[in-house]
C-alpha cells in the first residue's frame, strides 16, 4: 500500500509530531509512506524533516510559503503523477484544500483527511469553513482526532459514516524516566503550548499568587515557541503581578521528555483543542494533571484518578487543583502511575496505527483493486 500524506508544515507541532509518529508505525507495518509539506517551517520552532529521513520516510517540500500562491494545486497533481499513491492523507485545511483539488484529476485516488482542531466561524473569514465542509464532504474518509471533533463535524453535517475517530497515539517509553516519580521533590509546575490567547497561559500565571500562598517554594515554567508575539502580552502580566521569579517562558523544547522530567505537575489550561497531546505525554511521563474540564480533554483525562479537571478560565479552580497535588504527593503520585497505565492502554502509537491501517484497507476494498491508475 503507497499513502502519501500531505501537511501544511514540518515544524514540531501537535500534528507534525503526531504524523512522525504515525508514519513510523506505517513503515513496520509495511505501509509505503511519503511526506509532502506545503513549507517547512515557521518562525521559533523546529524542521522535523531530519527526524522523518532519519526514519527512512522520504521528504518533499513544496515551498509554499503563500497561502495565495495559485502553483500549490498543479505542483500537488504533478507529485500525484509522480508517486502514484493509493491513497493521499492530508492533515490540516491548506494540505485538505490542495489534495482536493489535485485528487479531483485522479478521481482513482482515494482521500483521506484528519481533521486536527475545532475550528472557529471567524477562523479565517466567513466562506472559509463552508468551502471545508464541501471538501471534507467529498473525502472518501475523514480521521477525527477526538470525539469532541467528529462531533463538531457532524454538527456541520459532515457525514457521519465517512468519519472515524482515531485518537492520537505515542511511544510511552519515549517520556518515562526513573524519575517520573519526583512528584514529592519539589513544586515545579509545568506547561506546555504555542503562546496564545486560547492555551490559556494566563489563566495559569493568574494562579500562580494563589498557589504561591499554600507553595511558596513553587515555580511555573511555560514551554512553547511565540509564532506571533503573545509572548510580550505574558511578560506584561508576570510583571504586572511581580512573578518573574516564579515564572518563567522557557520557550521552544526540542526534548519534551526532558522538560517533563523537571515537572512536579502538568497544568494544561487550554480553552478549546482538537485533542491535546501534550496531556497524554505529561501522562506517559508519570505526572499527575490538571487540565480544563472541556472536551476534548475529557476524553483523557479521568477526574480524580488520573488527574483534575477545572473549568476553562477559572483560576481559583486550577489553583486549588495544583496546591491540592502539590501538597498530597502520594495522591499525586498515585495518579501519575494511573495515567501511565491509560496511556499506554487507550493512547498508544500502536494502537492509532492499527486503526489507521484499518481504515486504509476499508478503503481500498471499497474501490476494488489494487495500484491506483494515474493517467
Amino acid at each position: 500500500m503507497n499513502v502519501l500524506h500531505l501537511i501544511n508544515t514540518l515544524s514540531a507541532g501537535g500534528a507534525e509530531l503526531h504524523l512522525l509518529t504515525l508514519c513510523r508505525h506505517l513503515k513496520r507495518r509495511g505501509v509505503s509512506v511519503t511526506v509532502v509539506c506545503l513549507r517547512e517551517q515557521v518562525k521559533d520552532s523546529r524542521s522535523l524533516r531530519s527526524d522523518f529521513e532519519n526514519e527512512g520516510i522520504e521528504v518533499s517540500n513544496l515551498q509554499m510559503d503563500s497561502r495565495y500562491d495559485v502553483r500549490l494545486f498543479s505542483k500537488v497533481a504533478t507529485l500525484l503523477r509522480r508517486e502514484r499513491p493509493e491513497i493521499v492523507h492530508t492533515h490540516l485545511p491548506r494540505a485538505d484544500l490542495a489534495g482536493a483539488f489535485a485528487c479531483f484529476f485522479y478521481p482513482n485516488v482515494s482521500r483521506v483527511s484528519s481533521v486536527h482542531g475545532i475550528y472557529q466561524d471567524a477562523w479565517s473569514g466567513r466562506w472559509t469553513l463552508p468551502l471545508f465542509n464541501v471538501l471534507w464532504r467529498q473525502s472518501d474518509g475523514i480521521v477525527a482526532i477526538s470525539h469532541a471533533v467528529k462531533k463538531w463535524l457532524v454538527k456541520r453535517r459532515i457525514p457521519e459514516e465517512k468519519i472515524k475517530v482515531i485518537h492520537y497515539g505515542i511511544e510511552p517509553e519515549r517520556f518515562c524516566s526513573a524519575d517520573s516519580g519526583r512528584q514529592g521533590a519539589g513544586a515545579t509546575i509545568g506547561s506546555i503550548g504555542r503562546l496564545e490567547p486560547g492555551k490559556g497561559h494566563d489563566c495559569l500565571i493568574a494562579a500562580m499568587p494563589a498557589i504561591l500562598q499554600q507553595r511558596p517554594d513553587a515555580s511555573l515554567l511555560i514551554a512553547g515557541h511565540d509564532p506571533w508575539g503573545y509572548g510580550k502580552h505574558l511578560r506584561e502580566n508576570i510583571a504586572r503581578l511581580k512573578l518573574e521569579k516564579k515564572v518563567q517562558l522557557v520557550g521552544f523544547q526540542n526534548n519534551v521528555g526532558a522538560f517533563l522530567e523537571n515537572v512536579d505537575v502538568f497544568a494544561f489550561a487550554s480553552h478549546s483543542e482538537g485533542f491535546g497531546q501534550v496531556v497524554i505525554e505529561a501522562m506517559a511521563a508519570g505526572k499527575p494533571v490538571v487540565a480544563s474540564k472541556a472536551p476534548p480533554l475529557t476524553e483523557i483525562v479521568e477526574d480524580g484518578e488520573t488527574g483534575l479537571l477545572a473549568e476553562p478560565g477559572d483560576v481559583p479552580a486550577f489553583a486549588k487543583a495544583i496546591v491540592g497535588l502539590l501538597q498530597h504527593a502520594d495522591r499525586a503520585r498515585e495518579m501519575g502511575r494511573r495515567g501511565q497505565e491509560r496511556v499506554r492502554s487507550y493512547f498508544s502509537a500502536e494502537r492509532m496505527a492499527d486503526e489507521t491501517v484499518s481504515l486504509y484497507d476499508s478503503l481500498m476494498r471499497s474501490v476494488g483493486y489494487g495500484l491506483a491508475k494515474l493517467s
